[in-house]
């Protein structure tokens, strides 16, 4: 009687019931407010322990560089090489590189896809 019915979820549970003589499955919800939700600020630690490593990482890089302006213009074209190769472009950062200072590049037309994006 329990196949292709969850007995439990996350958020709750489903409980049989029988109206007009047939058997249903009703979902029902755990009370509101959650005892722990998963929002709780004790679950970030982690998560922000590894975003402030990331962030000291990056203030020490920026010290490294010429300028901030020029570690961004890298930062944000391999964003938009990384966007665009997910629907298929083969461009490189070489290649996007190489069409900027205007040297020619095999693939043009992946790389003006990457262009797009910025």
């Amino acid at each position: 009687m329990n196949e292709g019915f969850p007995k439990m979820r996350n958020t709750g549970t489903y409980a049989l019931s029988t109206t007009l003589g047939e058997a249903v499955r009703a979902f029902v919800p755990y009370p509101l407010p959650p005892g722990a939700p998963p929002l709780a600020p004790e679950g970030f630690g982690e998560a922000n322990r590894r975003a402030e490593l990331a962030l000291a990482r990056l203030s020490g890089v920026s010290g490294l560089v010429p300028s901030v302006e020029w570690l961004l213009y890298s930062a944000v074209r391999r964003e938009a090489l990384l966007t665009s190769q997910i629907e298929g472009t083969q461009a490189t950062l070489t290649d996007l590189f190489d069409l900027e200072a205007g040297f020619a590049v095999s693939n043009t037309q992946d790389v003006e896809e990457v262009t797009n994006y910025l």
